[in-house]
């Protein structure tokens, strides 16, 4: 074990990190999201601006080069959403790796790993029942150490939301400490001062330095620190992240000499996501804290070793960090909003609230009776469901150990309909369907999937209630078109997967020549596509259930080539295939006219060289549909060198500057992206690649296009730290780090 170490004063930043579930419920992918422009969804946005960035944040020096790369994870605490981790692992392992690393890399410097866990669902735990409260704080916790191979020691409430029977839970869970904000603070005492009296506290006169202690019954107890908020709104929606080094006099400057703590807490995305460049900030500052010997970056675990608490604290009841009013932001019109117009109200809130509380209520009794028929715990059952939520493959077995008898296949469905019934009656409680500023927006409509899925496997399980459902969220009203909650309801159940959805968006894909793929099912079909038609029986498996459908389909191509499916009385089209369907059709067809047209092109200005070649050579003007026609076949033919083997760099360069000297036009984003990934290819390959990195260097310029060299950049200085001095001390080397904007002061750290 590290030692343990007393800081003389102490710094803990800490970050939450979490994006709202966006998985359609039962394809179980992200799909599309128009909104995240330029990119493909949401989550992948955010890890583009914030997650990857943090992971290896760039600080400049007073010149703008490139001086030094922090993996603000290793410095920082911080927690991130189970439900985002589980995308993130898959879609961006190297992040997730990072972040993992930093955790290791911590633990080993102070005893305590910086990750904290976070309930599972990120509801609002105060406003749940406490049997949800306990299921979502061990599916949180199990998720921790699936993920990060150790138990957690903290646990993030979701909206800081808190109560005496959520942190009992945590408590029972093993977990002891959490972060809370001034104003949830009611009263403190000595520890161990038995009966006397409490002293009560206010947001300016709680002294937010030390660790508090909130006991609870049965001897237990949760450990609080509460974070300094005049601070942390400075950074999270204030100009304290204009300037890295600004920052850091700003955070040193309220350290005590005192041996107590500061602690900042707020949104993880505020590095990078809601403030552009704010980990370029966060990172310039701790390497400026870093280097302070009077200054440790600690988290609250390491924190509490030095300095155990002295005092008792009790809670004010149902409060959280982003609501004035308590809690009232997740159920009623509380005046708490984002944006929007000035006349927009939430009246929604309370409606959405109700008819979400009435259905987690109306499956509990459903889970209860139809998995108490084949399970023998069922509520223990939905507890330790987490171990499939992690690895659907291990479903098999949990439901051997967790059946009252030998389960047979209709047994089997009916255990899988039932815990699936569980987990999205959990999922359609997540805080983000009521925190922003419409019903009709993404979060809500996200949070009724959930709750029409939960509906649809109720009722397959013998109990219909989307009635009552609907009958409750109809007097909400959207702010934007006016709809009525059932109207948006309506919407949301639209997205459903029903079996002959599945199976014509399959036949459709089917006579399109493209593979029949729906994520989350597998299709099985009696007959091939032939002549551009195709009448078969699909078998449709649910892979989440195991529920099996067998659909007739019939589909052709009209004499457009546009496709389309009858299902009995049911015709589907194009615009019934599912978001990632569409993706992947748009994506196939794009890259077959891309290459028609390429090679369209390609043969027209073979036929026309004999006379362009004469007139370019005489610098005869071009007009611009031509030039761009130009630079669109001379890129191609870059890049077709540039990625082969052994590419003759200098004479591409010759030719890009001819050509551009006459006017000619390059596809200027498309160019750049392809040339950037070569250029980190040949980093990668240092030393052996620096000549023909700066080579690639000179024929970008060449071009004329401009490269975004952030990675390069990294990659360099990240090889440059492994790499001997007699390796990487060559003029050819350093020639490379000018060029890259890599400040030669630090070549050396």
């Amino acid at each position: 074990m590290p030692p343990k170490y007393p800081p003389v004063r102490a710094l803990c930043l800490h970050g939450h990190f979490y994006q709202p579930p966006r998985e359609h419920p039962w394809l179980g992918v992200v799909g599309p999201e128009a909104s995240a422009a330029p990119d493909r969804d949401w989550n992948t946005r955010i890890t583009r601006e914030c997650y990857a960035p943090n992971t290896e944040a760039r600080v400049l020096d007073a010149a703008g080069r490139l001086c030094d790369l922090v993996n603000c994870y290793e410095w920082t605490s911080f927690d991130f959403g189970p439900t985002l981790l589980s995308w993130l692992e898959p879609h961006a392992p190297e992040v997730f790796a990072a972040v993992r690393r930093a955790d290791v890399a911590s633990h080993a410097r102070t005893g305590h790993g910086n990750a904290w866990a976070s309930a599972f669902g990120h509801p609002i735990l105060p406003l749940s029942t406490p049997r949800d409260v306990r299921t979502q704080v061990r599916w949180g916790r199990r998720d921790f150490e699936h993920r990060f191979g150790r138990a957690p020691e903290g646990m993030w409430l979701p909206e800081m939301a808190v109560d005496r029977m959520a942190l009992t839970t945590l408590a029972e869970s093993g977990i002891t400490l959490v972060l809370l904000t001034p104003h949830q603070a009611a009263r403190i005492r000595p520890l161990g001062a038995g009966d006397a009296a409490w002293t009560a506290v206010t947001p300016e006169s709680l002294d937010v330095g030390r660790l508090y202690r909130c006991v609870l019954p049965r001897g237990r107890f949760v450990d609080v620190l509460f974070r300094q908020a005049e601070l942390s709104q400075g950074v999270a929606f204030g100009e304290l992240l204009g300037d890295g080094v600004e920052l850091a006099k700003r955070l040193g400057s309220a350290l005590a000499d005192d041996e107590r703590i500061v602690t900042i807490a707020v949104d993880g995305e505020t590095y990078g996501h809601h403030h552009r460049f704010g980990e370029m900030a966060l990172a310039a500052a701790l390497r400026v804290l870093r280097a302070d010997p009077e200054i440790e970056l600690v988290g609250p675990a390491a924190f509490r070793d030095a300095h155990p608490p002295t005092h008792e604290v009790d809670i004010v009841e149902g409060t959280s960090w982003s609501c004035p009013h308590g809690v009232e932001r997740w159920r009623a019109d509380c005046g708490c909003r984002v944006g929007g117009p000035p006349d927009w109200t939430q009246g929604w809130r309370a409606p959405l609230r109700q008819a979400i509380d009435w259905l987690r209520d109306e499956t509990a009794v459903v889970y209860e009776t139809r998995a108490g028929e084949v399970l023998r715990e069922p509520w223990g059952a939905r507890d330790r469901y987490v171990e499939c939520v992690l690895d659907p493959g291990r479903t098999a077995g949990f439901l051997a150990a967790e059946a009252s008898g030998r389960l047979s296949p209709a047994g089997t469905m009916q255990a899988r309909r039932a815990l699936e019934l569980a987990r999205h009656a959990l999922l359609m409680q997540t805080s983000c369907g009521w925190f922003f500023d419409d019903l009709g927006g993404l979060e809500p409509m996200q949070i009724l999937r959930y709750a029409a899925r939960a509906i649809e496997l109720a009722e397959v399980l013998g109990r219909r209630l989307e009635d009552g459902f609907v009958d409750r969220l109809a007097p909400a009203r959207s702010n934007v078109r006016g709809e009525s909650g059932a109207d948006i309801y309506r919407r949301a159940r639209g997205r459903a997967a029903t079996p002959a959805r599945v199976a014509a968006s399959g036949a459709i894909l089917a006579v399109l020549g493209q593979p029949p793929r729906v994520p989350g099912y597998e299709l099985g079909f009696s007959a091939a596509p032939a002549g551009g038609e195709l009448e078969a029986e699909v078998r449709v498996t649910e892979l989440a259930t195991g529920a099996m459908s067998a659909v007739r389909v019939v589909a052709v191509r009209a004499a457009d080539g546009t496709p389309s499916c009858e299902v009995a009385d049911a015709r589907f089209t194009l615009a019934s295939l599912f978001g990632v369907q569409r993706e992947s059709l748009v994506e196939a067809v794009g890259r077959e006219g891309v290459s028609a047209t390429r090679a369209g092109r390609h043969g027209a200005l073979a036929r026309l060289r004999t006379i362009l070649e004469p007139l370019l050579a005489a610098d005869t003007p071009l007009p611009i549909e031509l030039a761009m026609l130009l630079g669109y076949e001379a890129a191609d033919e870059i890049v077709a060198a540039v990625e082969g083997p052994a590419p003759a760099l200098a004479e591409l360069h010759a030719r890009a500057a001819a050509l551009r000297a006459r006017g000619v036009i390059f596809p200027a984003r498309w160019l750049a992206r392809r040339l950037a990934r070569a250029l980190e290819e040949r980093i990668v390959a240092l030393p052996a690649g620096a000549a023909d990195a700066l080579a690639l260097l000179d024929l970008v310029d060449a071009t004329g296009v401009v490269l975004d060299l952030s990675r390069a950049q990294m990659r360099a200085l990240g090889w440059w730290r492994e790499a001997l001095p007699a390796v990487r001390d060559t003029p050819v080397i350093s020639r490379l780090c000018e060029r890259l904007r890599i400040a030669p002061a630090m070549n050396d750290e």
